[in-house]
């Protein structure tokens, strides 16, 4: 049996690894929404000179699409995002099977929302689209928001098959979080 535990462990320990790569992620977001402020203040006070600039409010919007994008795989393993555990909880001998099963529609998503968001943001590159507004943004950079995010789910999906999350668990560390 030690080889089946230390099986065990090594999944365990890369599921660690995966969620540590979301964490990077999600405090790369969070360094983003801290400087968010920055570029709106300025805004405020150019629009006050009578000067306003044309590119807050697109590069705003953009940096909050990255922002939700990049954080997301690292809210589903903190138990931030929703998770529906009625059945877990009336049945609990089903909590392992939905478990696997929600971790692997996790990593499903994941790798579609990668693939999808990737070939996008290459199509745009390819075609040179550009936003329509004065800026005329590159659309391929806000796209990549949609790659960058899926991965990002994709890693804490198959954390959660490597080592599924109990429904306990994570509430308890959501709690801990409020």
């Amino acid at each position: 049996m030690p080889s089946a535990e230390r099986g065990g462990g090594l999944r365990v320990a890369l599921a660690g690894q995966l969620t540590r790569a979301t964490r990077w992620l999600c405090i790369a977001s969070g360094l983003l929404a801290l400087v968010l402020p920055l570029p709106v203040l300025y805004e405020v006070v150019m629009d006050q000179l009578k000067l306003p600039p044309v590119w807050v409010f697109e590069m705003t919007g953009y940096a909050i699409l990255m922002i939700a994008f990049t954080a997301s795989g690292y809210g589903l393993h903190t138990g931030h995002h929703f998770r529906v555990s009625l059945l877990a909880q009336k049945f609990p001998r089903l909590a392992l099977p939905l478990a696997l099963l929600s971790a692997a529609l996790e990593a499903a998503f994941g790798l579609m929302l990668t693939l999808a968001g990737w070939n996008m943001a290459h199509g745009s590159w390819v075609e040179g689209l550009r936003s329509d507004t004065l800026l005329a943004v590159p659309q391929f950079w806000p796209q990549l928001a949609l790659p960058i995010g899926g991965v990002a789910i994709l890693l804490q999906g198959v954390a959660h098959l490597l080592a599924p999350p109990r429904w306990d668990d994570a509430a308890e560390r959501f709690l801990s979080h409020s």
